[in-house]
């Protein structure tokens, strides 16, 4: 009866749809010689699959180490006047000019950044508009109606590929309702265990707070205290989060708010808990794995630099994380989660409400370019990302919380099977 329901709750959710790009091989140096591009379309189980490729580009590469100079000048600007990111400081890190000079500087390198986003978008779309991948674009509009939900993931090893702004490529000006994730080449499902709760269960994890201020996501998550069960780690240690990780009811999303950094290469990350205490998820490699199986969704790390983070969870086959490409400034890792969990809580789809969250950080760009780039889901292609609906039909009365969703017909249909 299980798969019968699956059929029922994948077509009434038809709409959505799934496309990866998955690069298998190449750099930026050689070029992507293969790219197999794989569309879902109208609930059918085999995607439609075709091929593309990239030719070598020198200029992407050289134009994000431009970028990234700049957004690093402009970070210790803003450090020099006390406003942070989410990433540890270097306590020697200091200056002799005045605030007059800084407020200059920073009037200069933010005229600087914006000029090397326009850069952006133009090189990224010379790029992708080479015929040899123009292809895939032409049939993901051929294939899409402009109103169409999707879920589009480029699956690369590549961290310059996953830093891309990919959400300037010219298909998302067109689909508004598109969204973009990253993923691995490689995507694997783990077998969930059966474990009850009786509502959505967050866990709410508040590291090193130096330099910033956290307040203001605590207060969000609170907010969600009706409708969910709140539990708040402040500055644990080591020992206090792998216990509550390996609590007997499983949690359904981990909110981590605090500082934050990856390895340049993306291949692993760190985040900071109290008294200086510097975690990786290899360390809890074996209580993150037990409560994924126990149903853990989501994942989102509101701090900066998580790539690595979100690469070390993705290998454990976590259904979804949210990470920020770059190191993020506090007020913008405020605005990002505040929009988010009032988009996602309120119905709207994980991609929809990242994208949206995202957009409405734009409004910022002024004092911190960029910040609508920053924040991005990592998908583990092989899972149906979470929504709150889907999460409280887990944990609901199963049978009204699904008919919710359904159609007379599928809805007739369904309390046949159960009644049988």
């Amino acid at each position: 009866m299980k798969d019968l329901v699956e059929q029922i709750f994948q077509k009434s959710t038809a709409a959505n749809y799934l496309v990866t790009l998955n690069f298998e091989g190449g750099n930026f140096a050689t070029g992507f010689p293969v790219i197999r591009a794989n569309f879902w379309l109208d609930g059918h189980p085999l995607p439609i699959s075709l091929s593309g490729k990239l030719p070598a580009n020198s200029e992407i590469p050289q134009l994000y180490q431009n970028w990234s100079k700049k957004y690093q000048q402009l970070r210790e600007c803003y450090g020099s006047l006390g406003s942070l990111p989410r990433i540890k400081m270097k306590k020697e890190q200091t200056t002799n000019f005045s605030k007059k000079d800084i407020y200059q500087e920073i009037h200069e390198i933010i005229s600087q950044i914006q000029e090397l986003e326009k850069e952006w978008r133009l090189l990224l779309n010379e790029w992708l508009n080479t015929p040899s991948f123009n292809e895939i674009e032409k049939e993901l509009r051929t294939k899409f109606y402009a109103s169409d939900k999707v879920r589009l993931i480029i699956q690369s090893e590549d961290i310059l590929m996953q830093r891309l702004p990919w959400h300037l490529w010219n298909f998302f000006s067109d689909y508004l309702f598109a969204e973009t994730a990253i993923g691995l080449p490689e995507a694997n499902r783990v077998e969930k265990l059966n474990i009850a709760r009786e509502k959505i269960r967050i866990l709410a994890i508040f590291g090193n707070d130096e330099g910033i201020n956290v307040e203001a996501d605590k207060q969000y998550l609170s907010s969600l205290s009706t409708k969910a069960e709140i539990f708040s780690l402040v500055k644990p240690s080591r020992q206090e989060l792998d216990e509550k990780l390996w609590d007997e009811k499983g949690w359904d999303i981990i909110c981590f708010s605090g500082h934050s950094q990856s390895k340049a290469d993306g291949s692993t990350g760190c985040f900071y808990l109290g008294n200086e205490t510097k975690m990786t998820v290899e360390e809890l490699k074996n209580s993150l794995a037990t409560t994924i199986r126990k149903g853990l969704q989501l994942a989102i790390f509101n701090s900066c630099d998580g790539l690595g983070l979100a690469r070390q969870l993705a290998k454990l086959h976590i259904p979804a994380i949210i990470v920020m490409r770059e190191e993020v400034p506090d007020v913008v890792a405020h605005k990002f989660l505040h929009h988010f969990l009032q988009s996602f809580t309120n119905g709207k789809s994980l991609y929809i409400s990242v994208r949206e969250a995202r957009e409405k950080l734009q409004v910022m760009e002024n004092k911190f370019p960029g910040a609508s780039w920053l924040p991005v889901i990592c998908q583990n292609s092989v899972e149906i990302p979470p929504t709150w609906q889907s999460l409280q039909i887990a944990h609901s009365n199963f049978e009204g919380s699904l008919t919710k969703l359904l159609s007379p017909i599928e809805t007739k249909r369904f309390k046949l099977l159960t009644s049988k």
